[in-house]
């Protein structure tokens, strides 16, 4: 009876159903699943206690195995994988990702942040990644058994990749013969994984065109399966993948049809939720599309790209653009800080992308924001963009529904004989009807900001805002205290507006080049120091709407911080045209890191004073600068000996 109770109240700590129906769950209108409300569940409950993740990604091992035979590639790109085979290894950053998960709510499927939840949606997978996010879901019936398609996995590797790994044949490396190794098939008597450098091992060659049409695709469904086990669907183990994804590659036409992005996000919403753990050490998934996706949509953390020449992203997805042979350089960070700048963190970009000349990101476009179960084999996450409409250039609601209060997570421990078709047959109709759950809201300008205002304004009600200690310091904020004062705001304002116009000109003279010093200065101080200019003009009828304090970065800029893809700005190469600057270390400012996004749609909150008094509480410091001290963090009770 105690043991009972016992699960009980680990369950509703958890944030999972009782199990006893969902006539006592509260009405939706008064669940507000914040991240205080798992207590000590999650891993924010303990931030002076908890480790720093460590990324179980496996994408430099994908380096090992170079692909450059146009046969073989020509396979890649009709399977639908062409772009991520190309993308390179990132170096992660585990303080970063740590404050992500520090921020992730399972119970939403989204990061909780001071301006508001943001999440990737499937819209962020196929843009940075480039793989199918349309079509059936990623999940099959069970062939291999008595009286099944396969007697048992050795035999279906035999019939699909012509091969198994044999425990008394040594393997060599084919790119150093000295290196040896045994391999034997994973989950014990199962032997339901395979390794990875089997994979690698045994299938690697610089050629394939010699190779008869049977042995060819199956080289073909051994790198998919690599892929997939360093790249886009890799577990804690580090080193084996599931056997399962090959019973759907017998015919890859058809496997290309299969939503593999809708799998990846489910995937990456699953080990997030993990992470969240406090006793979780590392964090597995599609992390490199977790750092991207932050890189792309945060101001937090993000690399300084020097490339001064042209990088094409045709037929390419954002994510190539983001490749660490053009990284040259990577901010200074802790875990510390950069909760500090999460808290703090004022910059967050809703927009939705530009196109990067490849149509085939935008198929399957009219679903991204589907409200949606994503299956991933044993694993359904859903899919809720209606709690991020601002990512899609839409109106943020605040009649947002819960996630259903009898939805349960399961995984496939236990069940090795299930059938998941079976099993998820209910989340798989809904995931069929998908486009009939299709999210919709009226598109965000000017006119409409104060929908902004109220979501803010119910968001803060309930969600969970800062980290750190919550700060007590006056805010860098320029509050004219004197006449002097006041001209000193006039003068930067008036000077501001009057040659706005005239900013990022790229006319080779004198007064120009003297403007863009001082579109420069503007743009500075407004990174450094707030300054109120809330209806600063409409006093003075000078201006219809408020002032915007987000500036587009200059022509010229772009060339030197990575390729750029907005779309008012032509094709990338006219922007690399112009002459480099002589002295180029002072036109790369820590600070000014490149995006594949609209910058017009780059939105800061322009709340009424009351409601930006705790957004406006924290100042914005540069990552690499700031370090708080001991006393930003919350103090423990010390124990008892």
């Amino acid at each position: 009876m105690a043991s009972d109770q016992r699960r009980r109240r680990k369950k509703r700590t958890t944030g999972e159903p009782s199990g006893e129906g969902t006539s006592e769950a509260p009405p939706p209108t008064q669940i507000h699943p914040n991240i205080a409300s798992l207590l000590g569940t999650h891993r924010a409950a303990h931030p002076d206690g908890g480790t720093i993740l460590e990324a179980a990604s496996h994408l430099l091992m994908v380096h090992d195995w170079p692909v450059n035979c146009p046969r073989f590639m020509e396979a890649l790109r009709l399977v639908g994988l062409d772009c991520v085979s190309q993308m390179r290894y990132l170096r992660m950053d585990h303080h970063l990702l740590t404050a992500l998960v520090e921020r992730w709510s399972p119970q939403t499927n989204s990061f909780h942040l001071t301006v508001g939840e943001m999440t990737i949606t499937l819209q962020d997978v196929a843009m940075i990644l480039g793989v199918n996010i349309d079509g059936p879901a990623l999940v099959g019936h069970t062939v291999v058994g008595a009286g099944r398609r396969w007697l048992s996995w050795p035999d279906c590797c035999d019939d699909l990749l012509g091969s198994h790994p044999l425990a008394d044949v040594v393997y060599r490396d084919p790119f150093d013969h000295r290196i040896t190794s045994r391999f034997r098939m994973g989950q014990a008597h199962a032997q339901t994984c395979i390794p990875l450098r089997w994979l690698r091992w045994t299938f690697w060659r610089d050629s394939y065109l010699d190779l008869n049409d049977m042995d060819f695709w199956r080289h073909v469904r051994a790198y998919i399966l690599f892929i997939l086990g360093c790249h886009l669907l890799p577990d804690t183990s580090g080193s084996e993948i599931h056997l399962q994804y090959l019973t759907i590659m017998e015919d890859l036409a058809v496997f290309s049809t299969y939503s593999l992005g809708g799998a990846v996000l489910a995937h990456l919403y699953r080990e997030l939720g993990e992470a969240t753990r406090p006793s979780r050490a590392n964090i597995a998934g599609c992390i490199n599309l977790l750092q991207i996706w932050a890189w792309e949509h945060l101001h937090v953390g993000r690399p300084l790209l020097r490339v001064p020449f042209p990088v094409e992203l045709d037929g390419l997805s954002v994510g190539f653009r983001w490749n660490e042979d053009r990284l040259r350089e990577l901010p200074v960070g802790n875990l510390i800080t950069y909760r500090d700048e999460l808290d703090g963190n004022l910059a967050t970009i809703y927009a939705r992308y530009s196109s990067t000349g490849c149509t085939d990101l935008f198929a399957g476009a009219d679903i991204w924001t589907a409200r949606v179960p994503l299956i991933s084999w044993k694993r359904v996450e859903w899919h809720l963009p209606d709690r991020v409409l601002r990512q899609f250039g839409l109106c943020p609601r605040t009649d947002i529904q819960p996630m259903d209060p009898s939805f349960k997570r399961v995984d496939g421990r236990g069940k090795p004989d299930m059938d998941w078709m079976l099993y998820h047959q209910a989340h798989i109709a809904v995931w069929e009807s998908r486009r009939g759950f299709i999210v919709t809201g009226d598109l965000l300008d000017h006119h409409n900001t104060y929908s902004i205002h109220q979501y803010i304004h119910w968001y803060k009600s309930w969600a969970t805002l800062y980290m750190l200690k919550a700060p007590v310091e006056a805010p860098t904020t320029a509050y004219p205290r004197a006449p002097s004062e006041r001209l000193l705001r006039d003068f930067f304002l008036g000077t501001e507006q009057a040659l706005q116009q005239h900013f990022n000109g790229n006319d080779d003279t004198p007064q120009q080049r003297d403007i863009n010093t001082i579109a420069e200065l503007c743009r500075g101080l407004r990174r450094q120091m707030y300054i109120e200019d809330q209806g600063y003009f409409e006093d003075r009828g000078e201006h219809e709407a408020p002032f915007s304090m987000t500036q587009e970065p200059p022509h010229q800029y772009s060339g030197y911080a990575g390729p750029s893809s907005y779309p008012d700005q032509g094709p990338s190469t006219d922007l690399f045209s112009s002459q480099v600057p002589t002295d180029l270390e002072a036109y790369l400012s820590p600070d000014f890191v490149p995006s594949s996004i609209h910058t017009d749609d780059i939105a800061e909150e322009e709340a009424p004073e009351e409601e930006q008094h705790m957004l406006r509480q924290r100042p914005r410091r540069p990552p690499q600068h700031y370090t708080p001290g001991t006393d930003a963090l919350p103090q423990r009770p010390r124990r008892r000996r």
